[in-house]
């Protein structure tokens, strides 16, 4: 095996057991748990009238169809790249991540209750997060079957539009942010053991043309900023739209914790990939 699918696979398996600690840290470690929990409450303050039904519209956008939308896009871009083994490796990637999350809830369901608005809720068999797998692992693999030029922007979006599905169903109450951490992590293990597999495959399937390895249009740091400024520019308009429940929400360090901490993960799992994928 040659170095790239090797660093790859070494990847994965810090992405795997990074799920694990977070898992640990949610259900047995009582003042993370708590801190978990005091995040989302923050959080929720933030999806109130006349946000909600915006916040609501970015989280569906991780709902069934439009992630087999995504696949079968994602899919024809890699087709028309001509990068056949891509295109049947790329769906692998998304079915096996997001299955697994789906069979993780039910194993690992524990009962985590916490009022919400004054309402006592039961979050059982929420983690991994099954939106936020969904939503990173097209983020992922849009990074993965697009061209070496435009990774750096792929990164961008797609980490964007991961943090933003987070953001929601955290802000909604649907999940607390480690199952969000867990999704994202879930998808990024079948994402680098996916890309592993395909760097193997093209390796040994017949010749190619000499890999491409252009300077990216645009440079990360720059495209990182542009992400942050986007970020601001939506924490801005929450700040306008309901100026009391979101300036709650981030006077609570630990939303304020979690909120940064979603955005470092799906902009370091992103932007990871692209550069792995440079090696």
């Amino acid at each position: 095996m040659s170095r790239r699918p090797l660093f790859l696979l070494m990847l994965a398996l810090a992405s795997a057991c990074g799920a694990c600690v977070v898992w640990v840290a949610a259900f047995h470690v009582a003042g993370l748990r708590a801190l978990d929990a005091g995040a989302m409450q923050a959080f929720t303050g933030v999806a109130v009238p006349p946000l909600a039904p915006s916040i609501r519209g970015v989280a569906v956008l991780a709902d069934p169809t439009w992630f087999l939308g995504g696949c079968a896009l994602l899919t024809v871009v890699a087709a028309l790249r001509r990068r056949w083994l891509m295109a049947a490796v790329v769906p692998a990637i998304l079915l096996s991540a997001n299955v697994t999350t789906q069979l993780l809830k039910p194993a690992l369901a524990d009962p985590r209750a916490l009022e919400l608005r004054g309402v006592q809720m039961i979050y059982h068999g929420s983690w991994p997060s099954g939106h936020s797998t969904a939503s990173m692992s097209l983020a992922l693999c849009f990074v993965l079957v697009v061209g070496p030029r435009l990774r750096p922007l792929a990164a961008v979006i797609g980490a964007g539009y991961a943090i933003a599905v987070g953001y929601a169903l955290v802000a909604l109450g649907y999940h607390l942010p480690s199952d969000v951490f867990g999704g994202y992590l879930v998808a990024a293990t079948f994402t680098l053991v996916g890309a592993a597999v395909l760097a193997t495959l093209e390796e040994r399937a017949p010749a190619r043309a000499v890999r491409e390895r252009v300077a990216p249009a645009i440079s990360a740091p720059a495209l990182a900023a542009v992400l942050a400024l986007l970020l601001a520019c939506g924490a801005s308009a929450a700040v306008l739209g309901a100026p009391g429940m979101t300036l709650s929400a981030l006077q609570h360090p630990t939303a304020v914790a979690a909120g940064v901490a979603i955005a470092a993960l799906g902009l370091a799992l992103t932007t990871g990939l692209a550069v792995a994928l440079r090696r």
